[in-house]
């Protein structure tokens, strides 16, 4: 007995069409980030992934044990918490950022006095913004950027 093969390709396993083949694109990223965050991340089990523009003191470090810092980047859209505490004094770590800030080509966009010694400093570049707010908290500098896209400063 012998077996002609076929002249037509083997169908594919499955075809994804519309709607479908857009949830997988949309949904794959994040879940395949999801199971490197949950992997354990780094030495330091820090699962955040910190963005190249962020300004941060020497002295401070990035805290994420708990997950209080968080990051997501996905095709040029970023968001992120970054959570960072030191013995910095904080007087300093404001003046490094307000000083490193415009060397990366970031716009002061906002400035507020919090309760002395904190502050708030706005920034932005293209279509992100980072919000950086400085405290003192039990005994230690605090420090907390908050990242965003936004589409309408195209």
């Amino acid at each position: 007995m012998s077996f002609i093969a076929s002249r037509q390709p083997a169908a594919p396993m499955f075809r994804l069409r519309g709607l479908g083949a857009a949830l997988v694109c949309l949904v794959l990223p994040f879940s395949t980030a999801a199971c490197r965050a949950t992997e354990g991340g780094g030495e330091d089990g820090v699962s955040a992934v910190q963005f190249q523009d962020v300004v941060v003191p020497s002295g401070l470090r990035l805290i994420d044990g708990s997950h209080e810092s968080a990051s997501r980047e996905v095709a040029g859209w970023r968001q992120g918490r970054f959570v960072y505490q030191g013995d910095t004094r904080i007087e300093d770590a404001i003046a490094y950022v307000r000083q490193r800030m415009p060397q990366h080509n970031w716009e002061v966009t906002g400035s507020v006095n919090l309760e002395p010694p904190g502050c708030r400093l706005q920034f932005a570049r293209g279509i992100y913004s980072a919000e950086y707010t400085f405290e003192r908290r039990e005994g230690v500098t605090q420090m907390v950027v908050d990242y965003r896209t936004d589409y309408s400063r195209r």
